[in-house]
Parts: C-alpha cells; structure tokens; sequence
C-alpha cells in the first residue's frame, strides 16, 4: 500500500513538538502540518541569487565525479581523441538529463522529486571495456553498448514496483561489501594513470619526473583537504586538478592540440554510433550491473530522503528506480552508460542544509549546456594521466570509505559476515591481478567472473544467501 513505509519520517519531529507542549495539549492534527513545512523544503523554489551558485556547486562536484569513467574507459580500449571527446560529453550530457528527471516531474508518475544528482556508474567500466575491446570496430562496439544499456533500463522499469520487495536480499552487508569490492577493483587504475604510456606494461619502470608530478598533485590534494573548509572544501579536487595540470603545462607534459581544434559547440543526437544491437552475453553482464546499481541507488536515495525529511513510501520508492530505468535508457539511447546517484552530491546536500530539487534540477540544466560545449571535453580528456593519477587515490578512496561507513551499521557478532566481507574482495581482486585468469573459460563465464567488481559482488549476494537465509526468508514487521 501507499501508506507503507519503507524508512520511517524521522521521530523529532514528533518529539520537538511535545517539547514545547505539555502532552495533554498536544493536538494530532498539529503533527501532520510540522511535517508538511520540513517536508516543503525539498518542493522550495529559491531565488535564482542563491539556487544558481548551489547549483553551480553541485555541477562542479557531478563533473568531477563523472569524468573518471569515460577517461578509464578511452584509456582501456584506446579511443581517439574525437571518440574521447564525444564519449565525456554524451556522459556528462546524458548526466544532465537524469538530474532533471530526478528532481522534475517531467514524465507524470515517474519522478520521486528529490534533489538527486545522478551521473556514470563506476561499475560499468568493465562490461563497457569488454564490449567495446571484443567489438570488430569501436563503433560497433559502442551500438552494442547502446542497445545492453537500453534493455537494462527497460528492465530496471518494469521491475520497479517489485523491487521492494526484494530489498531484504540486499541488506548493508551486501551493499558495503559491493561497495568495498567496487573501490578497491577500481583502485588499480591510479598506477595505470600513473604510469602513463607505459600502464599494463608490468616490466615497465616509473619515470621519476612522471612519478613527481603525480606525487605532488597527490601531496598538494592531502593538504588543501584538510585546510579547506565550507565550499572550497568541497572543491578540493577540482582545484588539485587545474593546479596539477598547469604544473604539467610548465614541464611540457600537457598536449592541447585536440582542445584547439574542437568546436565550442556540437549537439548530442541518439545513435550516434548507429542503431544499437543486442548480443545476449553482453547484454546479461549489462543486466547483473543494472541490479547491483538498482541496490546502490536504493540506498542513496534512502540517504537523501532521510536528508531531506522526505517519506519514502512503496509509492516514492518505486518512483525513484523508475526514473533510473527511464534514465538508464536514455543513456544508452544518446551512447552514454548506466547512471548511478552520487554519493558525493549527497554529501553537498548535508553539509548546505539546502534540500530544494530546483536545485538540483538547475544543477541538471548546467550539465546539459557543458555537455553541448565539446571544446570542455577535449579539455577534460587532455588532463595528463599522472595527474589523474595523483588523484587516484581519492577518486576511488572514497568509494572504499563510503563502503566502511556502510559496514559500520552491521552486526559482526556471532555470524560469518566478515567472511563475507573477505571472500567477496579477494574474489574481486583475482581478475584485477591476472587479468586472463579465466581466458580459457566460455565467454559468458569470461564476461562475468572476468570483471572482479561482477564476481565479487556477486560473491557478496551469495554468500549472504547462505550465511544469513534465517534473516531473509524472517517475515517483515508490519506496523499498525
């Protein structure tokens, strides 16, 4: 039923108002309009003074967190210039658009209108990487992409209003663990990024200058993060970032060619690589991604609803995993990737106390316009990867300290859950160390068990299953 809570409306607000009455005075219906003035903070429409700089903030912050995705990607398969070019704008386009549709009601009774800033998922880097580097050509890799996106999009909304029902297959344990085994999966990147031209070259030696500059970025990030405060202190990558790139300039690793010769402005059609296709391999690795982003997105936004003293019913929940599905969609339909909430914007929404979806949505409206402006992303693409690199460690550290917050709600007392924990990490680490580990395996298996962020979330998903069935299979309390 609509009146069902999946987490509840926080209690101080009750408690606040009986603190300023005596319980005999205390009016039910006094409640009711407490609520509806927190809850008004989310549908607040700010002057344009105050919403455009926050919102401003929150592209900043969503561009930062969007950009390691295609960049990992292009790097993995070796796209061109122009690729890289149309492959971050499309993102960032495509991120624009899912912002949006999150915080407007666009499509009626698609929308959950919470200030959710939505962008690339981390996790789909190594189906995508697969796709495109088993392809005969990059653009045909790239249509089946586009068509494995498009169906798990499809999927994500038509199994909305069931997925609720689900959840108690992906407690905290589950997400944490999923979480830990996506940063620490994606952690060696930063050595890749470190050593440039040389990455996957395990022979290869570093170059002290490109180990410098990539140790200096590193040293000057760790410093400014604890020095700055309030809206820089959010900005601290952003800042690491031009100043490490200016220093790269100085010592002649930086190459603007491609910046120069990129138009200021190029539209973003659908089927830009052609009519998407549909292989059924790639497209199941697609589908197993889509539910581990189906379990992470449920999460965040529980996060943001409890911010933004939101309910979230049934009804409010499935609202939120079909605007993914539509989102998701789209993403594939423009040749994007699968988006995910940001973490990140979360944590801007906590630290400013401003919950207004206009926002959020404003935030939206920025990243389609920088999306339109290839000129940025040839800039974007031209960063040097040892400043990438420096950055590394706090791109994917983050992810590894969201998991560690996570984990810290789970009981660790008389169960196997660290085992848990364990098992699916190493897991997902055996095809980060020896990457043909499974060549001699069908390709499905190759596709699944090859990718460790997969198979160790998979692992996760499992070994909860068998660990801790009592507590799944344990009937839900149904409150009066």
């Amino acid at each position: 039923m609509e009146n069902d809570n999946i987490s509840k409306v926080d209690e101080n607000v009750k408690s606040d108002v009986a603190a300023e009455k005596p319980e005999h005075e205390l009016k039910q219906e006094e409640i009711p309009e407490i609520q509806a003035s927190v809850i008004s903070d989310v549908d607040e429409k700010l002057p344009l003074s105050k919403s455009i700089p926050l919102g401003f903030q929150h592209t900043v912050i969503a561009v930062l967190a969007a950009i390691p995705v295609p960049l990992i990607i292009g790097s993995n398969v070796g796209l061109s210039p122009e690729q890289s070019r149309y492959f971050v704008s499309a993102i960032i386009f495509t991120a624009g658009i899912s912002s949006i549709l999150a915080a407007v009601g666009v499509i009626p009774r698609t929308s959950p209108k919470i200030p959710m800033i939505m962008g690339a998922n981390f996790a789909v880097i190594t189906v995508v990487s697969s796709a495109l580097s088993n392809a005969p050509t990059i653009s045909q890799g790239f249509q089946v992409v586009a068509g494995s996106t498009m169906v798990a999009g499809l999927f994500c909304f038509l199994i909305s209003g069931f997925w609720a029902k689900l959840q108690r297959f992906f407690p905290p344990i589950v997400v944490g663990t999923n979480l830990m085994v996506l940063g620490t999966a994606l952690l060696p990147n930063t050595f890749h990024w470190m050593m440039a031209d040389n990455a996957y070259n395990p022979g290869a030696a570093m170059e002290p200058r490109v180990l410098g500059l990539a140790f200096g970025v590193f040293l000057f990030h760790v410093i400014i993060s604890k020095y700055l405060k309030g809206i820089l202190g959010n900005l601290t990558l952003l800042i690491a970032l031009l100043v490490g790139t200016i220093a790269a300039g100085f010592m002649g690793m930086v190459d603007f060619s491609s910046v120069s010769s990129a138009p200021w402005f190029g539209l973003i059609l659908p089927f830009h690589y052609g009519v998407p296709r549909v292989e059924l391999q790639t497209t199941l690795a697609f589908l197993i991604v889509m539910i581990l982003g189906m379990v992470e997105v449920s999460g965040t936004s529980m996060g943001i609803h409890d911010i933004a003293n939101k309910e979230m019913t049934h009804k409010q929940f499935g609202r939120t995993l079909k605007t993914l599905g539509i989102n998701t969609f789209a993403s594939g339909l423009f040749n994007g990737v699968q988006p995910t909430a940001f973490v990140q914007n979360v944590g801007v929404l906590d630290l400013s106390k401003v919950t207004s979806r206009f926002t959020t949505a404003i935030a939206g409206g920025m990243l389609l316009l920088i999306g339109l402006v290839p000129k940025f992303s040839a800039l974007i693409s031209a960063i040097p990867k040892p400043v990438l690199g420096g950055l590394g460690f706090a791109i994917f550290g983050i992810i590894i300290g969201s998991a560690v917050n996570l984990l810290k709600q789970v009981d660790f007392n008389g169960n196997q859950n660290m085992l848990i924990i364990g098992i699916a990490v190493g897991i997902g680490m055996l095809p980060e160390v020896y990457p043909s580990f499974y060549a001699n395996f069908p390709e499905m298996v190759q596709m699944i068990l090859g990718s460790g962020i997969l198979s160790g979330a998979l692992a996760a998903i499992l070994l909860n299953m068998f660990f801790n069935f009592k507590d799944i299979i344990k009937p839900e309390k149904v409150d009066n």
